[in-house]
């Protein structure tokens, strides 16, 4: 299927089948993955720092990861062949997920987190686009990574967020992102839509770090394979950049001036906290996770389609709803108070 990295129409039914395949096993293996993580006890106790009240399953992305793998096992093993730059990218994203449920399970310290997600946007990004791709993978994999798991903290707000990546990561692929980069986006997506039923309104299972590194990873190396493939195509480079990179854009600010506000205080950046944007609308504002979630993806998509019309439109709209966004606490208390 893959051959060249390249962007090809004629692949959009197959990919759109791999979104399909992914949503159904996400769905199916969950409540398996609910059962299995009660009888092991694998818990989120809720604390005075928690954004949820009873303790509920930790380690749903494995729900996700084994979507990817079966459309790993079908697709690229059965019905087609897949190119190494796409086993690469998968494989990474699949060893980034296996620290995440280290993680969820006995716990690692920052350090070697951190140095398994370096480790895998080098290996990766090497793969997908040579020694320059090694270099931005240095940077991307680990900055997407800990971007997502550090805003997957109500209910819906990642998977969500994973969805509408996915469909930007299709749309991209038609405008010469490459297969890989398609591949990605259809796995992220499924995985996102099959995860929302047992996520929102109300959780019955989390994520967890497993599957927020997961889609950190697919968010991660989808961005260099799309690298890769504009360089081997000669696509537009800024319309598929910007169409995979607008998706993330509010989890990047509320990451940024979250990490910004707390290093002022004083306040150590790696603890737990119910300081970010959407978790003052939830707890200052009063408003549901479930509006919160859908209310943040429903911006992140309307910045990406406005990035698919060209960079003045897409920078108008991400200006206008970074400013919406930087002031909703203050704009949602005020009406709340009034």
């Amino acid at each position: 299927m893959d051959g060249p990295n390249r962007g090809r129409r004629h692949d959009a039914p197959r990919v759109v089948t791999i979104a399909l395949v992914t949503l159904v096993v996400t769905a199916v293996a969950a409540p398996l993955v609910v059962r299995a993580l009660r009888r092991a006890g694998r818990l989120d106790q809720p604390n005075a720092r928690s954004s949820h009240t009873a303790p509920t399953p930790r380690g749903g992305g494995l729900a996700v990861l084994a979507g990817l793998a079966v459309v790993a096992a079908v697709f690229g093993l059965g019905v087609g062949s897949w190119s190494a730059a796409t086993w690469w990218a998968l494989a990474g994203c699949s060893v980034l997920a296996c620290v995440g449920f280290i993680d969820d399970t006995r716990g690692l310290a920052a350090l070697p987190r951190l140095v398994a997600q370096v480790v895998v946007g080098v290996v990766c990004g090497f793969a997908l686009g040579g020694v320059a791709g090694a270099v931005i993978g240095l940077v991307v994999v680990p900055a997407a990574v800990n971007m997502v798991n550090f805003m997957d903290g109500i209910n819906g707000i990642c998977a969500g967020h994973a969805a509408v990546w996915g469909a930007a990561a299709l749309l991209a692929s038609q405008h010469g992102g490459g297969t890989t980069l398609g591949i990605l986006g259809a796995v992220s997506l499924g995985g996102g839509l099959g995860f929302l039923p047992y996520n929102v309104p109300q959780a019955r299972l989390f994520l967890g770090d497993v599957g927020s590194y997961l889609i950190g990873g697919l968010a991660g190396l989808g961005i260099l394979a799309a690298l890769g493939a504009t360089h081997t195509t000669g696509a537009d480079i800024g319309l598929v950049l910007g169409m995979v990179c607008a998706p993330y854009l509010l989890f990047a600010l509320d990451t940024a001036t979250t990490i910004v506000r707390r290093a002022r205080a004083g306040e150590p950046l790696l603890d737990a906290h119910r300081s970010h944007i959407y978790q003052r609308l939830t707890n200052e504002g009063g408003m549901p996770h479930w509006l919160v979630s859908l209310a943040v993806s429903a911006a992140s998509l309307l910045v990406t389609l406005a990035a698919l019309r060209g960079w003045v439109m897409g920078l108008t709209a991400a200006m206008i709803v970074a400013v919406l966004y930087l002031n909703s606490p203050r704009m949602t208390c005020a009406r709340t108070a009034a």
